[in-house]
């Protein structure tokens, strides 16, 4: 075999990518020691010393994240085979037939051990739909180049002549902040996919105060990820990423069904206790995508009556994106109301048009975003549009909540407002469930939060 060295950045971002062996097998880690369960369907593979991940020509679905271990690329078969590079933990490969769905230009097979996450053509689609125009014709001329350089190499004749290394151009992209970036967010949605199907979402509970009696009147449930590579990983950095691809479905039917499920065990609560449980709601935040699906409503109804709750202790919380169809939107939201749902507009105040959806929907809460409640003692055009907001919610007859309460004399200027509902820090912080029920009926003292 000849030897023809290229760098991390440009060959295996240039290799095609699909298997030719069978998930279950490649599931199977026979000698090799996973530091998580590996199962049929998985996207985690498992290749012993020597074992053929793909072979040129073949056709391509997947790519590959090497986790450990090392991956030799190559092209041509037998004594005529030129080696091209060698991967270690944190390349990328096979990507290149995902991109054009073109066959593989090259072969690749594990060198000792090696374990690879899966990166699926659905992912890499998702990702170039929703690139600028730029970026679609960068990754068109890299794959160009690339294809080029692996169709020349096989056309040598010559065992002994030298090509010169690309190694020296292309390897700072492999350290580029672009590349890293992506590849960080790659192998988090792959973690994420794990975290849906393992177990290791749960939600926490944030109290909701009535700031005119301090009483607890709900909870909103909040998602959290406990993954176990990375700890407890922080919502601002994997719901969004969630929402930008198809997985914010399957999390927020996990989500609508554990908070149906935890807000049976609220009732029972309430109902042990008596102190005015018709009341009492969960606030579940409901992502655009989901909303949009023509079978949501069927489902979320389906959710209710599996745990036998009612829909009017279940607020919805939406964001004016869900307005991009407005009339669809306008049509789903009435059927919740229709169905004993409340519906809350999030995040209000941060949109472009909010005042405009406040006329042609009827919705049942307004939520002032954080944003304007953290410059609330700071600021008197916080002050101004604060008051605002609540005077004209107040005027339409809806209940305003204001979130990210975090100082007594934040919730002193809202209650002096007019504010109804409190969410903030100062008066708790997420809770677990257990934690949570124990705080139903029961008074509660404001946090120090200096």
């Amino acid at each position: 075999m000849q030897h023809i060295t290229a760098s991390p950045g440009s060959m295996p971002l240039g290799v095609s990518d699909s298997p030719v062996y069978s998930d279950a097998n490649n599931c199977d880690s026979g000698d090799l020691v996973a530091d998580i369960a590996v199962s049929p369907g998985c996207n985690i593979r498992l290749f012993n010393n020597g074992e053929t991940i793909f072979t040129e020509g073949s056709s391509a679905d997947k790519a590959y994240i090497i986790e450990s271990g090392y991956v030799e690329i190559f092209v041509g078969f037998g004594n005529e085979s030129l080696h091209l590079n060698v991967l270690a933990p944190g390349d990328i490969f096979g990507e290149m037939g995902l991109i054009d769905a073109s066959p593989r230009s090259a072969s690749a097979k594990a060198i000792g051990p090696c374990r690879c996450i899966i990166v699926s053509a659905t992912q890499v689609a998702e990702r170039i739909e929703s690139s600028s125009p730029l970026v679609r014709l960068l990754i068109s001329m890299s794959l160009h180049r690339n294809r080029a350089y692996n169709a020349y190499l096989q056309t040598l004749a010559n065992p002994q002549m030298r090509l010169p290394s690309p190694a020296a151009t292309e390897k700072p992209y492999t350290r580029s902040h672009q590349y890293q970036q992506i590849l960080a967010d790659i192998k988090l949605e792959s973690d994420l996919r794990n975290a849906v199907v393992n177990d290791e979402l749960f939600l926490v509970y944030q109290p909701l105060l009535n700031l005119n009696t301090a009483k607890v009147v709900g909870f909103e449930a909040l998602l959290r990820w406990q993954c176990p590579q990375r700890g407890l990983v922080s919502p601002q950095q994997f719901i969004a990423l969630a929402e930008e691809t198809s997985l914010i479905l399957p999390m927020g039917d996990w989500i609508l069904e554990h908070s149906c499920a935890d807000l049976q065990r609220f009732q029972h609560q309430f109902d042990q206790l008596k102190p005015g449980s018709a009341d009492f709601f969960i606030s579940v935040n409901i992502s655009v995508r989901q909303f949009q699906q023509p079978s949501f409503f069927e489902r979320l109804i389906a959710c209710t009556q599996r745990y036998g709750v009612e829909a009017k202790h279940i607020k919805l919380e939406v964001t004016e994106g869900i307005f991009l169809d407005e009339g669809e939107a306008i049509d789903a939201i009435d059927k919740c109301r229709a169905a004993g749902f409340q519906v809350s507009l999030d995040d209000f105040g941060t949109g472009y048009s909010s005042l405009n959806y406040l006329e042609r929907c009827e919705i049942d809460y307004l939520k002032i975003d954080q944003s304007f409640i953290q410059k609330l003692c700071s600021s008197d055009r916080a002050q101004i549009l604060v008051g605002s907001i609540i005077d004209i919610a107040r005027k339409l007859g809806l209940p305003t909540v204001a979130e990210g309460i975090e100082t007594p004399a934040q919730m002193a200027a809202l209650r002096g407002m007019g504010c109804d509902i409190g969410q903030g820090f100062l008066f708790s912080r997420p809770l677990p469930l257990a934690e949570a029920l124990a705080l139903v009926g029961q008074p509660l003292a404001l946090a120090d939060c200096a």
